[in-house]
């Protein structure tokens, strides 16, 4: 068990470095794309900024899913990294098909996988929330900001 808890741990901490990265990566991303706070809001920009957005945390989701298949493909627990990968999909997103399971020696990473997943799961639907209240603060404040002729 406890060489289950030091190796989930030690991945789970390097999943956190993907998710910041991928948080940055979004930052850097709005950066470019120009500031949600800005006045000349399109229809366009928001479509750009929400979908890049979710394309970035979707990247960094499926980096942290190959981490955990490359401890599961280390450690032997799998032959091929195509079954490994699957098994930590299946594992990250809580869905639990429990159609491949791992040895009684190395079972309890699944569940650490499965909580790391909900909590990067989390602080990317809190990041989509983010983005998504800056696009309707800016719409909001550009209706607010026209004359009344041009309303």
């Amino acid at each position: 068990m406890g060489m289950n808890l030091l190796l989930g741990s030690a991945v789970f901490a390097l999943t956190v470095v993907v998710q910041v990265i991928a948080v940055m990566a979004l930052v850097g991303f709005l950066k470019r794309r120009g500031r949600l706070d800005r006045l000349d809001f399109s229809f366009w920009y928001g479509t750009a900024a929400l979908s890049g957005s979710m394309l970035i945390l979707f990247a960094g989701h499926l980096l942290q899913v190959a981490l955990w298949a490359g401890l599961f493909r280390w450690i032997g627990e799998f032959q091929d990294f195509k079954t490994a990968f699957y098994h930590s999909a299946v594992n990250f997103s809580s869905l639990g098909y429990g159609d491949i399971v791992m040895s009684d020696q190395w079972r309890l990473l699944g569940p650490l996988e499965a909580a790391g997943g909900i909590l990067m799961f989390g602080l990317s639907t809190a990041l989509g929330f983010a983005v998504i209240n800056g696009i309707f603060r800016l719409s909001k404040a550009q209706v607010v900001q026209k004359p009344d002729s041009e309303q």
